[in-house]
């Protein structure tokens, strides 16, 4: 399966266009969709998340295992849906960007993609730096809750048996 991966920062014209990465533009068109799906996080930052249709789905199955009438799933729904919108892509792989969801994220001129694996986030590239500092020293710090997805792997490196 296809994810998004890398890093990747473009500006922002006049009318509120960005050019959504060439990558992860080719993740959603294999998922079917010529756009992408953006929502705020649920996590704190000055970020918002974007994804295709296959996380999307996701998304809706964790919802739909809650009760329907629940506060807990109209809250989630609420953010996780009720104020995510489908971006289309135009000829030149541009998405207009809400402005409710450039306010969210203090995104102005230029924004950062930053892949996710199943789905992406969307920054303000000064925040994105900062917060990206104090993930480096997390990850390297949390190193050891990766593992091998086969056995045979080594605790703590995350790399299967032989190599």
């Amino acid at each position: 399966m296809d994810s998004f991966r890398g890093r990747f920062t473009n500006r922002i014209d006049a009318k509120g266009r960005i050019s959504v990465p060439a990558k992860f533009r080719a993740v959603t068109m294999a998922q079917g969709l010529n756009g992408v799906i953006c929502f705020p996080p649920l996590n704190p930052g000055a970020f918002f998340e974007g994804c295709g249709p296959a996380f999307s789905d996701i998304v809706d199955q964790m919802l739909d295992r809650l009760d329907p009438f629940s506060p807990e799933r109209q809250s989630l729904a609420a953010v996780l849906i009720g104020e995510s919108a489908e971006l289309s892509f135009d000829a030149d792989g541009r998405v207009i960007l809400p402005e409710a969801l450039r306010n969210l994220a203090g995104i102005k001129d230029e924004a950062t993609f930053v892949g996710m694996g199943q789905r992406f986030q969307v920054w303000e590239p000064k925040a994105y730096e900062e917060y990206y500092a104090k993930a480096l020293e997390d990850a390297q710090r949390n190193r050891d809750l990766l593992r091998a997805p086969a056995s045979g792997g080594q605790p703590g490196t995350g790399m299967g048996g032989a190599r």
